[in-house]
């Protein structure tokens, strides 16, 4: 048989109006001269180039700012156009660069697909200026001695990661490390264990079984400052409700937030009675979703209870088991809010935790420039951590439900 050959397909030629040409030649010298200021407002502000003499415009900038700040005015004239654009580098910078790729797409792409483009062209912007150029900026002031006391700044190198991976700061970080790790492979326990006990156990459709799941769920909707403060009052030493029904079994109870060490334990106890309803409430409607057949075939086998469960149940809920390790685990890597309300990292540095040092090296030392380092590095070992998870999740994990 003669094998048909196929001809080369023609690229398809884009139609422009001339008032859609119009309109992209005009994005793309809007967008450069806008590109172009941002990149100069942001050589000038906050890289401190010494070019051009950025560094006499720097300092007259300043002193007109200290100047207005004093009098309780704004800067004016052209000193205070150029703090504006000093101000607003980053935002030029992205908005520039938009409008000149929007200019390209319209000039190279159908129209259809311009409007698709058009229409997530907002939340690219958001993603822009929000999510991802502060983590770019993290890396900019990693490599600079940023302290809030200061009124200035100026770039040292990598002076800041010699102080975490070679200096003092590497004993407080693996310390630090070490707690958020503790805190975490105990929150996904909990999580865990306890979640599916309780889907297993209120695994019934009844009004009495509902009313009892929504009493377990209910704290995942209370703040947890909130929370926090009831269990201050809870796990006190001296009148606290726990160490009280302890005393009633004959059992001295510990000052459990004061003490070195139980005072991750205390903050524990606040996880667990926050965290299962969740977890109980994704295994059940995961186990919802195991086709019935599965059972019904193991029963004609033979098969008992705890077989069942073994050989059907765990397997096909191990996507749920995954999710729920995944979302734990960057949510309790990133524990704050009970940490900081209940100990604020004590006694001592028990319950210091990374987002805790983070903050409190930022806003009680005032050394920025270690928190950045602190944040990148952390950001990194999550990003580490989570895909290596998802790696081997392709692996061992079933998705036949």
């Amino acid at each position: 048989m003669s094998k048909v050959q196929s001809l080369p397909r023609k690229p398809r030629q884009v139609i422009i109006s001339p008032t859609a040409r119009g309109i992209a030649i005009a994005l793309l010298v809007l967008g450069a001269a806008i590109l172009l200021l941002g990149v100069y407002g942001y050589l000038l502000g906050d890289l401190k180039a010494e070019a051009w003499g950025m560094a006499d415009l720097r300092a007259q900038v300043q002193s007109a700012r200290k100047a207005a700040l004093s009098a309780g005015t704004g800067v004016t004239g052209w000193l205070g156009a150029l703090s504006f654009v000093m101000n607003t580098a980053t935002i030029l910078f992205i908005v520039g660069g938009l409008m000149i790729y929007t200019g390209v797409m319209l000039l190279t792409q159908q129209w259809e697909r311009f409007k698709d483009f058009a229409c997530v062209l907002p939340v690219i912007a958001f993603l822009l200026i929000f999510v991802y150029y502060p983590l770019i900026d993290l890396l900019r002031i990693s490599f600079t001695n940023w302290n809030l006391l200061k009124d200035d700044y100026s770039f040292v190198g990598n002076k800041n990661y010699v102080w975490l991976f070679q200096g003092s700061g590497w004993k407080y970080f693996t310390q630090s490390l070490g707690v958020t790790f503790t805190y975490t492979v105990w929150e996904i326990a909990l999580t865990l264990v306890f979640g599916l006990l309780l889907a297993m156990l209120f695994n019934r459709m009844s009004p009495a079984f509902n009313a009892m799941r929504t009493v377990i769920f209910m704290p995942r909707y209370i703040a947890v400052s909130t929370s926090a403060i009831i269990f201050i009052w809870i796990l006190n030493g001296n009148y606290g409700i726990l160490n009280h029904v302890l005393s009633l079994l004959g059992i001295r109870g510990p000052d459990w937030l004061n003490t070195e060490g139980t005072a991750l334990t205390g903050i524990l106890f606040l996880t667990f009675w926050r965290v299962t309803g969740y977890a109980m409430m994704i295994y059940l409607s995961a186990m919802k979703g195991i086709p019935q057949d599965y059972y019904e075939a193991a029963e004609i086998d033979g098969a008992d209870g705890p077989q069942k469960f073994r050989y059907i149940t765990l397997p096909m809920l191990s996507p749920t088991t995954l999710f729920l390790v995944v979302t734990t685990f960057i949510a309790s890597m990133r524990v704050f809010q009970s940490v900081d309300v209940m100990t604020s990292g004590g006694p001592g540095r028990a319950t210091n935790v990374m987002v805790q040092w983070i903050y409190n090296m930022a806003f009680k030392d005032f050394r920025v420039d270690r928190a950045a380092v602190l944040s990148l590095v952390f950001f990194l070992i999550l990003l580490a951590v989570t895909a290596a998870t998802m790696r081997w999740s392709r692996r061992s994990v079933s998705y036949d439900s």
